[in-house]
């Protein structure tokens, strides 16, 4: 409970202090930069006593001249950081109150990590201070402030690369001949294509193009490879070798991306193509890996994306209430065919829209539309996350308030998600199409969250409720689980893990606590409440996996009205009780192995619709799937009570209905002791009867082999008990 210890540091001010030297090289320069690539967030920067500039924003970079204070030997530099807390509760007395969701401070008067606040999986953990790298810069003539590349297919065969180049003149004289802005474009088949302009000091903007015959194509994970191409800018004199002064390096993939959202039969369409090709999207939202995002290394960004592919993911979705994450995330992306829906940094509240914020966010779209244009991984900008919808239809419960009236006529943040941000993607990043928020319909008037149009939040709906609609795209869908049993004992005493510790429900930070979120279902879905700790652990993680495996499999069975899933949440920040896969220890849960099975290219499914059971085969491939296949009705021990002969003929990126279980085999003539189990073409899918309940299922007893593999960072691993749960037969 060492949260509760720090809460402190929210509420006060911090001041960062140290010394630099400066020697004549340095000052020799025409000028001299102060660079900080992360300030975390109301700062003062001041050196040797002079305030040379202020900052408001996390979420980019800050320069300031350093000329005006600096002198030859020893500065010194101080960065002061008001208190979080104080500035946001100031600014809401200042613009007055507007909903937020959950119990959490107004941080939506501040242009920081929003969950750092709190949230329902989240502790309250506002930081201050340097979160990204610092230091000076001296420079003369002129240097690159951007680069943004956009591909354009002319084309079967012909793409075309635009770089465009931003750059700032240090305001001194510069003879033409002596230095030029080139661009080289390398890739996969040692391609060297250049282009080249002469830079003038009375202009700043470049675009150098490369046309390329035939490159290699980038596609998503399961559709093809993903070739990377290098382009470098950097100035050059002639006779002198390459990148004689600054310069900018990254890579690139040959794709194109569309949005479609067109009406059809049954409603409006949400697809995502890539190449012209319609692109089922399996993933999961991506939150902020830990509480501190300075302290989390590129390994574990790495070994998380990794996790994800192996999964059978092929999108993850950067959710608003963080941050716009590492150039390690979108790299590791891009390697692996991984597709990146990104949202602005916006999440479930009204946003204040007086100055200076729009200011504020228009320069942070600005920058990271620049920073994010070159990776191929990137396929979607969307406004935010849940504020549209809130403003729609928050509120509206019995004895609530909607929060439309709670505004008092005050802006909310419509003209971030309609006007400043599409207008910056359409600016800075045309090739990418833009979505107002998560969810959205498409269009007023539909509420903000619709089965039959855009995408759609899954909240209402778990376990096998899921099959009672099709969404066009579950942008959100989950069931929460605790941590594994080590990760927990990393943070807890082993006397904690007991039902109803105060230390253990001090990691459950969801409206309606561990009842509402595990418990309910526990005794909904398995008939009672668990009799201790260690049954009451297994039992929520058997619920997640099978909520998680059921929302995936319906998904998916229903490719072409539904064209993508994704489950609410990858990975964790911290040792609670949340919807993740992944725990904070890098742990995968059993709903991580329940994704994997159910997003396998090829597979079966018996899933229970209306309480009957329907079997269903998906081929996620661009080959046909023909095999032949059994439906069987067996007994616990084995025996096989009704069989039917099946042939599987799935299309290419196709999925096939055999139809109701019953018609296919009969129906079961003792619900509580037989299981159905369908194999074909390499795959298996298992079903028990309803309405029976899993507990009521009288299985024979399990022998079970088993090897503990721990961290030796954490012993209690060594002693975890096999659990009581009935393993299924």
């Amino acid at each position: 409970m060492n949260e509760l210890e720090t809460l402190w540091i929210a509420e006060c001010d911090w001041v960062y202090r140290r010394e630099f030297v400066l020697r004549d090289n340095d000052l020799a320069h025409h000028r001299l930069d102060l660079v900080c690539q992360g300030l975390d967030t109301i700062a003062e920067v001041r050196v040797n006593g002079t305030l040379i500039g202020t900052a408001a924003n996390m979420h980019h970079p800050h320069r300031f001249d350093l000329r005006q204070a600096a002198r030859l030997g020893v500065n010194k530099l101080s960065i002061s950081f008001r208190s979080p807390l104080k500035h946001i509760r100031a600014e809401r007395d200042r613009l007055g109150p507007r909903p937020v969701n959950g119990d959490w401070d107004p941080y939506i008067f501040i242009r920081k990590q929003a969950s750092s606040f709190g949230w329902d999986w989240a502790p309250k953990l506002a930081t201050s201070g340097i979160w990204q790298p610092i230091r000076i810069e001296a420079w003369s003539n002129a240097r690159i402030r951007s680069v943004r590349p956009q591909i354009a297919r002319l084309d079967n065969q012909c793409w075309r690369v635009d770089a465009h180049v931003e750059l700032e003149w240090s305001g001194t004289p510069v003879q033409p001949e002596k230095l030029r802005l080139g661009a080289c474009l390398r890739g996969p088949d040692y391609c060297d294509e250049w282009d080249a302009a002469d830079p003038s000091p009375d202009q700043s903007n470049y675009t150098l193009s490369i046309k390329l015959e035939k490159p290699h194509v980038w596609w998503p994970r399961g559709y093809g490879e993903q070739p990377l191409y290098s382009l470098d800018v950097a100035f050059y004199a002639p006779d002198e070798p390459w990148g004689v002064g600054d310069g900018w390096e990254g890579r690139l993939g040959f794709r194109t991306v569309q949005l479609r959202t067109e009406p059809d039969a049954h409603g409006t369409r949400f697809e995502l193509q890539v190449n012209e090709r319609p692109v089922f999207c399996q993933g999961a939202n991506w939150i902020p890996e830990g509480p501190y995002a300075s302290a989390v290394s590129p390994t574990t960004i790495r070994e998380r994306v990794e996790q994800a592919a192996g999964m059978g993911m092929n999108i993850l979705r950067v959710w608003g209430g963080g941050i716009y994450e590492s150039d390690t995330f979108y790299r590791a992306c891009d390697e692996l065919g991984i597709l990146v829906w990104q949202d602005f940094m916006f999440a479930c509240a009204m946003y204040p829209e007086e100055q200076p914020y729009p200011a504020l966010i228009e320069a942070e779209a600005r920058y990271q539309v620049t920073r994010l244009s070159q990776h191929p991984s990137v396929v979607l900008w969307c406004g935010g996350n849940e504020c549209t919808w809130a403003h729609e239809s928050w509120g509206n419960a019995p004895g609530e308030r909607p929060w439309k009236e709670r505004l008092e006529g005050r802006r909310w943040g419509e003209t971030y998600y309609h006007t400043i941000l599409p207008r910056v993607v359409s600016e800075r990043d045309p090739t990418r199409p833009y979505w107002p928020n998560s969810p959205w319909p498409g269009r007023e008037g539909l509420g903000g969250n619709h089965t039959d149009h855009g995408d759609r939040h899954t909240w209402d709906l778990r376990l096998d409720g899921y099959t009672a609609m099709v969404p066009r795209f579950i942008s959100e869908f989950g069931h929460q689980s605790p941590a594994s049993r080590s990760t927990l004992l990393a943070a807890l005493q082993p006397e904690d893990l007991r039902l109803g510790s105060p230390a253990l429900e001090h990691h459950q930070r969801a409206t309606g606590g561990t009842d509402r979120h595990i418990n309910d279902a526990i005794r909904e879905h398995l008939g009672r409440d668990a009799a201790d700790f260690e049954e009451w652990h297994s039992f929520a993680q058997f619920l997640q996996a099978h909520a998680v495996h059921t929302g995936f499999a319906w998904a998916r069975v229903n490719r072409g009205r539904c064209m993508g899933a994704l489950v609410w949440q990858l990975n964790d920040c911290w040792p609670g009780m949340s919807w993740s896969l992944i725990d904070s220890g890098g742990i995968e849960k059993p709903a991580a192995a329940a994704a994997r099975q159910a997003l396998l290219p090829r597979q079966l499914f018996i899933l229970n619709v209306a309480g009957a059971l329907h079997l269903y085969a998906v081929n996620d491939t661009d080959e046909p799937w023909g095999a032949p296949a059994v439906l069987a009705r067996l007994s616990f021990s084995g025996s096989s009570l009704a069989r039917a002969e099946l042939t599987l003929k799935v299309p290419a990126r196709g999925t096939q209905h055999f139809g109701l279980v019953d018609d296919l085999v009969g129906p079961p003539q003792r619900p509580t002791g037989e299981v159905c189990v369908a194999e074909g073409g390499g795959c298996r899918a298992s079903s028990f009867y309803l309405p029976q309940r899993e507990l009521d299922v009288p299985a024979p007893p399990s022998e079970l082999d088993r090897a503990i593999r721990g961290h030796a960072s954490h012993e209690p691993n060594q002693h975890i008990p096999v659990s009581r749960y009935p393993s299924p037969p």
